[in-house]
């Protein structure tokens, strides 16, 4: 399934409410994710709307934070749904729109089938830390071997929290009984995209690996005892844009400089008060959230050592917006 620039425009440009604009956009990427089997399929789609986003309708993403549903809402609404049975959310880090037709291919091929699928809005930033702060946490640490702080938005008597950062195949006997868990796994973002982030078959390495775990007997055997008697959520923090279909038009030297000094090579940065973004662009390349520069769009710069093929941070539809897969109780 795919969507011309024609049908682009008119749902990006042509609606007037944002919060049905971004629940549109949202229903069309989880629908068209679902049928991009293929690697880079879903960066070619995205790049109309995501150019349309940056140069046309740019409003829309400091309507985003107001109007898009959000993955921690719907996390909220799932973990207070009566059920006779627990309640579990594995975040995997990372883990994008990309990975949403493995994840639901594999499920089918061993007669699991979801509940639902969606697609929501990660926070802005589009970083580990950013959706951390939105749980009550200073970082994703926090929720280590079980000792969230009480500011945790889904503590209580009988959650079990943890961060995992082993084999999957190893962290099965490690999921204890309680009847709430909220598991944070740091795959895929830290011992896969981070590692090729800057290779330049990074894209298709992260691809195969990535399809090749999901597929695997370990990863579901993981997610088989996470729903031992507990409905689940497989859903992600951010996701990860691939900068090879990114825009590198920026030409103006003084514009460059100004990013390179902002930024380096990465899509957000912390906004320094001695440093503040100095100059409005129309269309605007940055945007400001939560005390941070947001670079917004799919733009690159040149910077020493090549900019990096995978990266995250920034404000395009692959880095905002995550999967949200429910799983019944086993």
């Amino acid at each position: 399934m795919s969507r011309s620039a024609a049908e682009w425009m008119e749902l990006i440009v042509g609606e007037d409410d944002p919060a049905t604009t971004w629940k549109q956009v949202f229903i069309c990427l989880r629908d068209i994710a679902l049928s991009c089997a293929k690697s880079g399929a879903l960066d070619r789609a995205t790049v109309v709307p995501d150019r349309l986003l940056a140069n046309s309708a740019w409003n829309l993403w400091d309507e985003f934070l107001v109007h898009a549903p959000t993955i921690v809402d719907e996390l909220k609404k799932f973990w207070i749904q009566t059920s006779a049975t627990g309640t579990a959310v594995l975040v995997l880090d990372g883990l994008s729109l990309r990975e949403m037709p493995l994840i639901v291919g594999a499920a089918n091929d061993r007669k699991l089938k979801p509940v639902r699928i969606e697609a929501f809005g990660a926070q802005v930033p589009t970083e580990t830390d950013r959706f951390a702060e939105s749980l009550g946490i200073s970082g994703r640490s926090k929720l280590f071997n079980n000792q969230p702080p009480a500011s945790f938005i889904f503590s209580g008597p009988d959650v079990h929290t943890d961060v995992l950062d082993a084999p999957f195949g190893d962290c099965v006997g490690s999921v204890p009984s309680s009847p709430r868990l909220f598991l944070w796994h740091k795959w895929p973002d830290e011992p896969l995209i981070h590692l090729h982030d800057s290779k330049d078959d990074g894209p298709d390495v992260v691809a195969a690996q990535t399809k090749q775990q999901i597929y695997s007997d370990d990863f579901w055997r993981f997610v088989d005892r996470i729903r031992q008697g507990r409905r689940l959520v497989v859903t992600s923090d951010h996701g990860y844009a691939v900068s090879r279909f990114f825009s590198d038009e920026l030409k103006d030297s003084d514009t460059v400089q100004m990013l390179r000094n902002a930024f380096g090579a990465k899509r957000c940065a912390v906004e320094r008060s001695d440093a503040s973004w100095p100059r409005r662009h129309l269309p605007p390349l940055v945007s400001r959230h939560h005390n941070r520069l947001t670079v917004l769009g799919q733009r690159k710069w040149a910077v020493q050592g090549g900019f990096p093929h995978l990266c995250h941070g920034g404000l395009s539809l692959l880095e905002a917006i995550v999967p949200f897969i429910e799983f019944p109780a086993k």
